[in-house]
């Protein structure tokens, strides 16, 4: 073996972004286990607020225009794979694992539950570090920005959330069918 393994020590890797650090593991844990706590949707807005002063980005994102569209979209978009609003929570959990992308068989309903809530954490704070690495925090349109970071960073933490809203029908969406020389467009 060559010396340079050896003397490999993953701990003294800094990451890319300067002031940037993750979300810390102990952190993580600890917001997974608020979020299990969440009674209702309130709680869940509280919740967002707390994670927001919880990490390096999510402070820069806190209390800038930016604020308001991300717990708006993510209460959108996290908040229906929680057991707040009802619902069956096998079924929950089936449509959080498709989403995250991960295998919960063998695991125990609590564990199951309770790795759901670390992906939710990691997602938010994975949207709060694109928004800051984008650039200028007032650059564009705020929408647009929290939007985009939600995109690239569902590609990566979430890929089944982007097959979801694919196979949701929008205003973009609908079918159609050919009659003779003509398209016919439905459900528009």
């Amino acid at each position: 073996m060559t010396s340079r393994l050896l003397a490999y020590r993953p701990e003294m890797e800094l990451p890319d972004a300067s002031g940037m650090l993750p979300l810390q593991q102990e952190d993580a844990l600890a917001l997974a286990a608020q979020l299990l706590e969440l009674q209702g949707p309130a709680q869940f807005d509280a919740f967002l607020a707390r994670q927001l002063g919880a990490t390096a980005a999510g402070q820069q994102v806190r209390g800038t225009p930016l604020e308001g569209p991300l717990r708006q979209l993510l209460g959108k978009v996290v908040a229906p794979l929680l057991p707040l609003h009802g619902g069956s929570p096998q079924a929950l959990k089936r449509r959080a694992a498709a989403i995250f992308g991960m295998e919960l068989e063998g695991l125990s309903p609590e564990d199951k539950e309770f790795e759901l809530a670390r992906q939710v954490v990691q997602l938010i704070d994975a949207v709060n570090t694109a928004l800051v690495q984008d650039g200028v925090l007032g650059a564009r349109d705020p929408r647009t920005r929290v939007d985009t970071a939600l995109l690239q960073v569902a590609r990566r933490v979430a890929p089944g959330l982007l097959r979801q809203a694919a196979q949701a029908p929008g205003r973009d969406g609908g079918h159609w069918r050919r009659e003779g020389g003509h398209i016919v467009v439905l459900d528009c």
